[in-house]
Order: structure tokens, then C-alpha cells, then sequence
């Protein structure tokens, strides 16, 4: 067993010892934290010197340390040791003392008088305070007041004398406020408050949340409704629209408890919202909101005549021969790449679905879009061909005679046409067209009353179908987002469709295949703003508009 101890003479002269013991038959002596007897001389290497005892015998090995060690005065690697030795590792001694079985590595600690002790320690503390930075700098309080006033000058007056407040910026502009990045009043137009909704709407004009925002701000004072809660500024561009759903569901997870007589549904996250709903208009002409699920009443009411199925035949007789159609072929997207174009006669119709009234007219069409203009056409075309069948007139030209000056030549006299045979054939085309062929087809077309009709226009009406081209008006949707995919992922059932009627909108089951709430692996992580707008931008007042010039000679750039 080995035995460190550590002798201290005290003030009073007294001897003091202290002793620890360490088991084993071997002890590593060093400034490293795996070493047994740990010494904090910076002379010592971290293990310095190992102590064993192999069969009675006591022996010392230097570790390969930098300074080596000692026994009596000689440098050694290795050693037997005896009783009363010395041993120097590093810049430390101990003395070796065996005895029971026991050994002990005596070190001593200090050992002056207290006087010279006392005048050592005085020399030590002047030596270390000479080789201390701080002797030579100012005090801890200069200092401080000198920071301080670096730190007003650069924070705060130079910025007041020299117009550039960037250091008051607590985060990046985004890129839509660049342009007066520089100009915190722009925004910020009383100091140390929130930035006002009058400064923002002095750039912005929105449409209200709802028609009844400014009546629910008064009854419930205690909610803030401030631009600055959802468009948070100095957070660059990520932040200027907020996308955290509490701002929502704050409201619209109980929405009856802010507005009473409120047709919205309760809305507390994605994975709990509600079927979606369209507009319909009842029997008497309100419109009301209908669930897509309620299949009796959610109906595509437009006023048109479309079977989906026939469309999507193989070689359907086109103008040019067979075609095949697909979505694609009439519902285009726009160049926003977000909805659909319109549907158009002229561009997707009229390829297979020609205006054409009579078989010895092939190249003669009415116009499309104008009911009031196919009765005029048709009588103008005619009228023509009576003019061709007849041949042309021959006209007796009678003596010439001298005109009064200015008349410019002589009168030829033009036989009379019977048109009643012209009016017969454009008044039975225009049935024709309107009750069973072309327009029939496609359109709702209705008889005008007889107090309505007179021999010069037409005597058919053409509901307007106005073809819904956004259903979900109140969602932001964006069909180029989910392009890679086919149309029938979402829209079932469109190849067996055979009625106008049948709505074929995806429900929202469909979007819950790869829309969560929450971030989920393996889905889109989907909250309010992705689909749903707080408010739509509006045009601002003519009045309200700046010149480009005078707006930018202002700014400080």
C-alpha cells in the first residue's frame, strides 16, 4: 500500500500532516487527471513518474516526462528504491519512508518562519501584480463610462446627425420594404409605440376581414386587431406574413362566441375542418353555402348542356378527322399557372361543334354569343343565295338624258325582290338552330313572347351559362402546384359523367392524403394562410397614388 504525505509547518511552528492512502501495488504521479497523486507544477507532465512494488521491492520509472526524475540528485529511468531516499519529479521532492508494509512518499509544503513566510508571500503577491494587465489599464469604472459613451455616440447620435438609422434596425428589412429601408418614419411615426395601421394603409389598401370587422373590434376591445400581429417587419422575408394558425383558430375555433348569427363553421385546425361548401342558390334565388358531400342539394346548376363522358370518347369526328380528347384540351391554366381559363367557343368548341344552318351554305355560320345577331345573319345569307340561284339581274337600261348639274349621271332603275321566300328560310333555320341543332345542343334556349317578337329580330333567347371558373371562391388554390398529377386523382367519376349537374369537386378527403396540420413525415405540412387569405388586396384611391420622382427625391438611400 502506498501513503502520500503532505508536511506543513503551521505559524505556531507545530508539524501538520496530511495523509491519503492509495491500494494497489502501483502509484502514477503527475499534473494529469488520470495520474494518483495529482501535483499542479507546470514542470510535472501529466503522468510523470510511476511508484511499484514487485516482490517486496520498491522501484521508481520515469514515464517519458519532459524534465525526467531524480533519486538523490542523479537523473534515472529506472530504480530501486530505499528507504530515506529522495526523489525529485519535476520541480517537486518527496522522501521515501518504508515501514509495515507501508510506503510512504513524504513531500514537504513551505517550511520558512513566519516572518520570512510572511515577507515571501509579500515579494510573490508585488511580482504577480507587476505581470497583471490591469495594473497598466484604467479602472473598471473608467472604463464602463467610457463604453457608455461610445455606445450613445454610435447608437444614437451619429445616426441623429447623419441620417443613417440602420443601427437602430433590430432585423433585416424584407425585400418588399427595401426601397425606403432607410427611412424609419416611413413606418415608424411616433416613437417607441407599435407601427400604426395608418402608416401601412397609407401604402396598402385591403378589403376587411369581413363585413362586420369593424362592428366585432368594437364589441370585443380586448382582442387587438393590428396589421402589425400577421405582417411582422425586421424578420426578413420569411416572417412579413405570419403562417401561425393561432392567429386563425383564436377566432374561428369558436367563431359563434365573437359573432353570434355567423353561417361560419367552426375551424380549429386542418385535420378537424369541416366538408368543404359551394355556393348555391335556392328556388327563390338566395344564396347560401352547401356541404360537397350534401349530394342531393350540391349540384352544378349552370345553365349548359355538357356530358363529360362523351367528350373524353375515343375519336370523337372533328374538323379535320378523328380527335381524342383529354382535360387538357379545355381546361387550360391561365399564365398565372394558379386557375383554369375560361372556356371559349372559338377555342375550344368550334373545331367539333360548328354553327353551320344549311347544306348549301357549307362555308356560311351564324355568330356564337349573339342570339339578338342570328336572325340578321340569316337573312342576310339568304338572301344571298336567292340573289345567286336567280342569276344575275338583267337590267333594262332607258335612254340616256341629260341630268341636272351635279347628279353625276343617269338614274338605272332596280327591279323589285319578293323576300318572302328569304324571310320563310332564315325563320326556319333560326328554329332549327334554336330548338334542335347547334345551339340546342349545348344551350338553355328559351322562346321570346309574341308581344316580343317583330319580322326584324330574333325570336330566341340563349340563357347565359356563365361557367363557374373558381368554386371554392373562398380558398386560395393553385392547380400548377399539384400539376404533376392527373386531373382524375382529385376529380372522380369525370369519365362516367353524363349530367351537367354532377359537380365532380375533389372533397376534402382527397387533401388530406397529403395535407396535414401538424409537420408529419412523408406530408405537407399544411396551416390557414396556405390556402385561406385574411384579406384581398384592392386597388388604391387615385388620390392616394405618389409620383415615382417625388417619392424617391424624399427618401434617404
Amino acid at each position: 500500500m502506498f501513503r502520500h504525505v503532505q508536511e506543513r509547518i503551521s505559524r505556531n511552528g507545530s508539524m501538520e500532516q496530511l495523509y491519503t492512502d492509495f491500494s494497489g501495488p502501483e502509484l502514477v504521479v503527475g499534473r494529469g487527471g488520470r495520474s494518483s497523486i495529482i501535483l499542479s507544477s507546470r514542470e510535472v507532465s501529466l503522468e510523470h513518474a510511476s511508484f511499484k512494488v514487485e516482490n517486496g521491492v520498491l522501484s521508481v520509472a520515469d514515464l517519458d516526462s519532459l524534465n525526467g526524475v531524480r533519486v538523490n540528485g542523479a537523473r534515472v529511468s529506472r530504480v530501486v528504491l530505499s528507504s530515506g531516499d529522495r526523489i525529485q519529479v519535476g520541480d517537486v521532492e518527496f522522501r521515501v519512508e518504508s515501514a509495515d508494509g507501508v510506503v510512504s512518499l513524504v513531500q514537504r509544503l513551505g517550511g520558512e518562519s513566519g516572518a520570512s513566510r510572511g515577507k515571501s508571500e509579500v515579494q510573490v503577491a508585488e511580482a504577480i501584480r507587476g505581470l497583471r494587465i490591469d495594473t497598466y489599464l484604467p479602472s473598471m469604472r473608467a472604463l464602463s463610462y467610457t463604453a457608455l459613451v461610445i455606445i450613445v455616440g454610435l447608437f444614437f447620435v451619429r445616426p441623429m446627425i447623419t441620417k443613417h438609422s440602420l443601427s437602430w434596425s433590430s432585423g433585416p428589412i424584407s425585400n418588399s420594404h427595401k426601397l425606403f429601408a432607410a427611412n424609419c418614419t416611413q413606418c415608424h411615426a411616433l416613437p417607441f409605440t407599435h407601427v400604426r395601421d395608418a402608416e401601412c394603409q397609407s401604402c396598402h389598401s385591403m378589403s376587411e376581414h369581413t363585413k362586420d370587422m369593424v362592428q366585432l373590434a368594437s364589441q370585443h376591445p380586448d382582442m387587438t386587431f393590428r396589421c402589425g400581429q400577421c405582417h411582422m417587419e425586421h424578420n426578413g422575408d420569411g416572417a412579413l406574413i405570419s403562417r401561425d394558425a393561432r392567429f386563425c383558430v383564436e377566432c374561428h375555433s369558436s367563431i359563434g362566441t365573437f359573432k353570434s348569427d355567423s353561417k361560419v363553421q367552426n375551424v380549429a385546425s386542418f385535420d378537424e375542418h369541416p366538408q368543404f361548401r359551394i355556393p348555391i342558390s335556392d328556388s327563390s334565388g338566395q344564396l347560401g353555402r352547401v356541404s360537397i358531400d350534401d349530394h342531393a342539394r350540391a349540384k352544378d346548376a349552370t345553365p349548359i348542356k355538357l356530358n363529360h363522358a362523351v367528350h373524353l370518347k375515343r375519336g370523337l369526328r372533328g374538323k379535320n378527322g378523328p380527335v381524342t380528347l383529354d382535360c387538357n384540351s379545355c381546361h387550360e391554366l391561365d399564365s398565372d399557372f394558379r386557375v383554369l381559363k375560361p372556356i371559349r367557343y372559338e377555342q375550344h368548341c368550334a373545331d367539333c361543334h360548328t354553327l353551320g344552318f344549311d347544306e348549301r351554305l357549307p362555308n356560311a355560320q351564324v355568330p356564337h354569343g349573339d342570339a339578338e345577331g342570328v336572325y340578321a345573319a340569316l337573312f342576310t345569307e339568304y338572301t344571298k343565295l336567292f340573289l345567286l340561284k336567280t342569276g344575275p339581274l338583267t337590267v333594262q337600261l332607258p335612254k340616256e338624258r341629260r341630268m341636272p348639274k351635279g347628279t353625276g349621271g343617269a338614274q338605272v332603275a332596280s327591279p323589285a325582290v319578293d323576300t318572302s321566300a328569304v324571310v320563310a328560310s332564315a325563320r326556319e333555320a333560326e328554329r332549327q338552330l334554336f330548338t334542335k341543332t347547334a345551339c340546342f345542343e349545348c344551350h338553355n334556349v328559351t322562346q321570346k313572347p309574341v308581344s316580343e317578337q317583330s319580322d326584324s329580330n330574333a325570336h330566341y333567347r340563349v340563357i347565359p351559362p356563365h361557367i363557374p371558373n373558381v368554386w371554392y371562391s373562398s380558398a386560395r388554390f393553385s392547380h400548377g402546384a399539384h400539376e404533376p398529377f392527373s386531373c382524375e386523382s382529385c376529380h372522380e367519376g369525370t369519365r362516367k359523367s353524363t349530367k351537367t349537374s354532377d359537380l365532380l369537386l375533389p372533397e376534402i378527403s382527397n387533401c388530406r392524403g397529403c395535407h396535414v396540420q401538424h409537420d408529419k413525415p412523408g406530408f405537407v405540412t399544411s396551416d390557414c394562410v396556405l390556402c385561406h387569405s385574411y384579406h384581398a388586396s384592392e386597388s388604391v384611391p387615385r388620390g392616394d397614388k405618389k409620383n415615382i420622382a417625388d417619392y424617391l427625391s424624399r427618401l434617404t438611400r
